[in-house]
């Protein structure tokens, strides 16, 4: 029966980690959500009826800026939480040992992915504006700031950093137990794509691409023994997405600099999903996989304190 829970070293099946942080994960944001919503109450009741303080809360967490990111915050915080107890409590490790290692070396790989992210989806936009598969509500040289502007790098920073830790830190070093590190690869962007299935207005071809870009991801991790480079990828994506250009993020509503007047529904726009569900992402995806293959295996630092992939 040990069998079924422990593997040959003794240690946790890969399986059962998942499931345990994403149990902890649900279970202490759900806490912090409920604490979070009685504080809102408490706020919310002195200008608003009891019969319409729910909405009230509702209407604050998922159509402001400040509301949005401060549901991120509290995501976030639950997840952290998580990640800490199963690190510390049965994995017996550091954030180094999930690739999350210091800034000050790395600082370099985080450059890199921010600017990739940025060109990456900057090309998409370009080729929808001039193919005319999009229009825009004001011009390019006329962007309208808003509060949505600045809320959401906070906003964007906070999920890159936790989608990063999760899907690619922790599930990949879990997974990689199997000494498959391609098949740890796989799966645990299978996974990150099965977190967007039930995300508005969803696509086949969107959650095709998002465990292509979970590989590249996926990738940026091997090569570069750390984090950075996928987490500043994925922060730039979304907001270059979501708050410059207007595009839906992963379906979701978004507030940008320009936004979108008119948004054709086809292969290359992903529609209402937006081009997470087209075609040109999975071209841009893959010329990013080519890349990051052009890019010397980074070596595994030996005197810095941290353990990696010295089998991938």
């Amino acid at each position: 029966m040990a069998k079924v829970f422990k593997n040959s070293n003794n240690e946790l099946r890969s399986g059962w980690k998942l499931a345990c942080i994403m149990a902890l994960y649900l279970g202490i944001t759900l806490v912090l959500q409920i604490v979070l919503g009685m504080v809102l109450g408490i706020i919310f009741m002195q200008g608003t009826s009891i019969e319409n303080l729910n909405s009230s809360i509702n209407n604050f967490i998922q159509h402001s800026s400040q509301g949005m990111f401060l549901a991120q915050a509290i995501d976030m915080a639950g997840f952290l939480i998580a990640l800490i107890i199963m690190l510390k409590a049965v994995d017996k490790k550091g954030f180094r040992d999930i690739g999350f290692t210091g800034i000050g070396s790395n600082f370099k790989d985080l450059g890199a992915g921010l600017l990739f992210g940025a060109v990456s989806f900057t090309a998409i936009f370009i080729v929808l504006f001039a193919t005319k598969n999009i229009s825009l509500q004001n011009n390019i040289g006329n962007p309208k700031f808003s509060s949505y502007t600045f809320w959401g790098i906070g906003l964007f920073i906070i999920v890159g950093f936790k989608e990063e830790l999760l899907s690619r830190g922790y599930s990949i070093t879990a997974l990689n137990q199997m000494k498959r590190p391609w098949l740890s690869v796989l799966i645990s962007s299978l996974m990150f794509s099965a977190l967007h299935l039930f995300n508005p207005n969803v696509k086949a071809l969107g959650l095709i691409n998002i465990v292509f870009v979970g590989i590249l991801f996926g990738y940026m991790f091997i090569k570069t023994n750390n984090l950075w480079m996928p987490i500043g990828y994925h922060i730039t994506w979304n907001y270059f997405q979501g708050n410059v250009f207007g595009f839906p993020v992963s379906g979701n509503e978004a507030h940008g600099i320009y936004n979108i007047n008119i948004l054709k529904d086809n292969i290359l726009t992903g529609g209402a999903f937006g081009p997470e569900a087209g075609i040109l992402t999975t071209i841009v995806i893959a010329i990013g996989i080519l890349i990051v293959w052009s890019m010397p295996k980074r070596e595994v630092s030996r005197n810095k304190g941290y353990k990696m992939y010295e089998n991938i």
